[in-house]
This record gives structure tokens, C-alpha cells and sequence, in this order.
């Protein structure tokens, strides 16, 4: 980590349906439903989901982190409202987890993203909202691909958070002690990242119904050597 910046990257018509995937033998029932990129599903743009899915992640505790759980144990940390979020992996290898959700709330996730956060008390002209941008850009091409419950998601890098998409605005992070990254106040002022930016690939799923669900996800790209490989087996529970 480099004291004077701090670069975080890894790993998407509302109510559009997704397509089956004929030759799985997991698809049961109705298609999720999946909101459109251009539509405010919650009331607010895929954009801003992605930055507050930036600061639920960033906000939690290293120790308690969904970002670096192998087994979905975390996946209840700081959930809040009717949108549940579910997060990628930091390291590159596959991940399984199992996690028990609620009935009736919405799920929202990255496929595979990227995130650039200025210090406080970092040279201005790295602090602009020009430098900052440019800094969380996706650099490479992303390839993708989704499906829940054997349903494929068609043409999943619609789902983009940058210019093209739903763009994010910047937002600013409040690490907790004991973060993700181990740095303290010594290194971040108030340990505040303002301002972030960030740019990838999102999805925005409708509630579920209450059963067993599995969403899985395999990507690459956004970053030079970046690759995401997650299983989650979802049980939704209540009515």
C-alpha cells in the first residue's frame, strides 16, 4: 500500500427476466428478475448502489469482513433495509459460501470491480474528481458470466457503473478500526477515504422466494490479472 494513495480493486426495463439455460438441470421455477441498468430499482441508480455497496464492504471490520470469508458466516454483517448485499472475494481463487437471508429483501452484487480512495491529507491535485475517476477506471475488458438458480443473465457487461452505464457519483469511506487494509489513523487522517470513486459490473436482483437458490458468478478483467469465481447458496427464509 503506498502512503499516499490507497487503490482497491477486485472481486452488475426493471424487472427484465433472465433467460434458462436449457442444458442445466438446476433451473426450477420463475425467472429472477433482474432491473434494468438505467432503472432506479429502490429507488436509486445502480451507481449509487455501487458506491454503497464500496462502503458497507470498506466499513466493516477485517476480522468479520464478507470480502474475505470463506464460508458465508459474515454475509449478515451490517445488512440493513430491504437490499442485501453480497460481496466478491479478495483473492482470485474459487470461493463457496452458504448464506441464510430473509424473505423479501433485493440482492446486490459485484461481478467484478474496482475502487481508487484518496487520504485526506494526499496532494490535491491527486484529489480531484478527475484524478479519482480516472484512478477506479476499469482498464481492461471484462468478461462475464452469471446465472442464479441455472438461469443465465444474457450479456451481463450491460451492467456497467462507468460512463456507458449507470454512472456511480464519489463518495467518501469510513473505515472502522481494525479495517480490511490493517492502517490506522496514523496513516489514514480520521481513517476517511474521500474523495472514492470506483467503476465495474453489477447486478440488482428482485427478492427471491423463500427455498434454496444458488447465484454463482465467474469473471475477468476490469484489471490486468483480475478474476472472480463465486458460489453463493442462498436459503431464503420467511414468507
Amino acid at each position: 500500500m503506498n502512503k499516499q494513495t490507497l487503490c482497491l480493486s477486485f472481486t452488475v426495463l426493471a424487472g427484465m427476466c433472465v433467460t434458462p439455460d436449457i442444458a442445466s438441470a438446476q433451473a426450477r421455477g420463475p425467472a429472477p428478475r433482474v432491473a434494468q441498468i438505467h432503472a432506479k430499482p429502490a429507488g436509486q441508480s445502480y451507481g449509487r448502489w455501487a458506491a454503497e455497496w464500496w462502503q458497507w464492504a470498506l466499513g466493516i471490520p477485517g476480522a468479520v469482513n464478507p470480502l474475505t470469508d470463506a464460508t458465508g458466516e459474515h454475509c449478515a454483517q451490517r445488512q440493513v433495509d430491504s437490499v442485501w448485499f453480497l460481496a466478491g472475494s479478495l483473492s482470485t481463487d474459487p470461493v463457496v459460501r452458504s448464506c441464510e437471508i430473509p424473505a423479501g429483501k433485493s440482492l446486490f452484487f459485484p461481478l467484478i470491480n474496482s475502487a481508487y480512495g484518496a487520504f485526506l491529507n494526499d496532494p490535491p491535485a491527486t484529489r480531484t474528481d478527475e484524478f479519482v475517476r480516472a484512478a477506479a477506471s476499469c482498464t481492461e475488458a471484462a468478461q462475464i458470466s452469471v446465472s442464479i438458480d441455472g438461469f443465465e443473465v444474457p450479456q451481463p457487461t450491460r451492467f456497467f457503473t462507468g460512463a456507458s452505464g449507470s454512472l456511480s457519483p464519489l463518495f467518501s469511506v469510513q473505515l472502522p478500526p481494525h479495517n480490511l487494509f490493517g492502517v490506522d489513523e496514523s496513516i489514514v487522517p480520521e481513517l476517511v477515504l474521500s474523495p472514492s470513486g470506483e467503476q465495474g459490473y453489477y447486478l440488482f436482483v428482485r427478492p427471491l422466494p423463500p427455498g434454496d437458490h444458488v447465484v454463482r458468478w465467474v469473471a475477468s478483467g476490469c484489471l490486468p490479472g483480475l478474476t472472480q469465481d463465486i458460489r453463493y447458496q442462498l436459503t431464503v427464509v420467511g414468507h
